[in-house]
């Protein structure tokens, strides 16, 4: 929010002697949140739709006063259209209660310097099912004392350096379960018995989309994931770190295909929780048709870059 203060400031300066300049720029940054082409930094700049929008409402506040009328149309726009695409995340669910299977998804951060504390704020939530993604090798004891004797069916690819170790670990028993190296990464498929139903589970941590190649590799893991569900057929439930935001047409393209819902949890955002305040929603609980949303919320972990979230569902007959 500094940041976007300062760059308020910035335009205010110049709005006066730049109107055009200004009024095209904001406009078409908001066009290439809707449409990146395929460009890896407009994608990165999508992530932070919602402060163009707050941007663009600043400068249209300030246009209106100044009289700049072309800004203030230009301003207007941007804002329409940062928000529509927005707007939508910030619905929520309503709370009736934890249901008949409770997730919660934890990415610990590799790096933790309080992985102790770390996994006894995991346990304290009581899910039924946590998925811990960052699991480094350095915390088996750790994870041996505190998490196995509450979560007794486990399977899990702790990693020695940064940053794709995985474990799922459960209170009910897996009717099966494996990991698949997708793209270098392991991502853990499992399927455990609610309610006389068999329920797939899916923990997905994908590439940090930096560079052009980890975002194609993200975006495929995403379809990989998707199309394994919808041919599936099962009832499934897929969590993790998935390093998007939820407007970006990959993830809409994922829920589409997978025919997978997100929890509507408000404008849950999760990282990065170091720099004070997190930014950007890219770690997500989503379910499909068979499941009906009962609860959720977000919970600072110590130690982590990264918010966890958690869901609790009730199963439809």
């Amino acid at each position: 929010m500094v940041a976007l203060f300062f760059l308020f400031l910035r335009a205010v300066k110049i709005a006066t002697r730049h109107q055009l300049t200004i009024g095209l720029a904001l406009v078409l940054l908001s066009l290439f949140h809707w449409f990146p082409l395929d460009v890896n930094l407009l994608e990165l700049l999508g992530a932070f739709a919602h402060f163009t929008a707050v941007l663009s409402v600043l400068i249209l506040l300030f246009s209106l006063i100044k009289r700049l009328w072309f800004t203030a149309i230009a301003s207007t726009v941007s804002a329409v259209l940062c928000l529509v695409l927005v707007g939508p995340h910030f619905s929520s669910i309503d709370t009736i209660g934890k249901g008949d299977l409770t997730i919660g998804q934890y990415n610990l951060y590799h790096q933790n310097p309080t992985p102790k504390k770390a996994l006894n704020q995991i346990i304290e939530l009581n899910a039924d099912v946590i998925s811990i993604q960052e699991l480094n090798s350095d915390w088996a004891g750790l994870v041996d004392s505190i998490i196995r004797p509450n979560y007794p069916y486990s399977i899990e690819e702790p990693w020695d350096n940064c940053c794709y170790g995985t474990g799922l670990y459960s209170k009910h028993p897996f009717v099966s379960s494996e990991i698949k190296n997708q793209y270098g990464i392991p991502v853990i498929y499992a399927q455990v018995r609610i309610n006389e139903k068999v329920v797939r589970l899916v923990s997905l941590h994908t590439y940090t989309p930096v560079f052009p190649n980890q975002t194609t590799e993200r975006n495929q893991s995403l379809k990989d994931v998707a199309t394994f569900i919808e041919v599936e057929g099962l009832p499934s439930i897929v969590f993790g770190d998935f390093n998007i935001v939820p407007w970006e047409s990959a993830f809409q393209d994922f829920l589409f295909r997978g025919g997978l819902t997100e929890v509507a949890c408000g404008f849950q955002a999760t990282y990065p929780v170091d720099l004070g305040l997190p930014l950007i929603p890219i770690d997500h609980i989503n379910y499909t048709s068979e499941f009906t949303p009962t609860q959720c919320g977000s919970l600072t972990i110590a130690g982590s870059d990264h918010k966890a979230i958690y869901a609790g569902f009730s199963v439809k007959d």
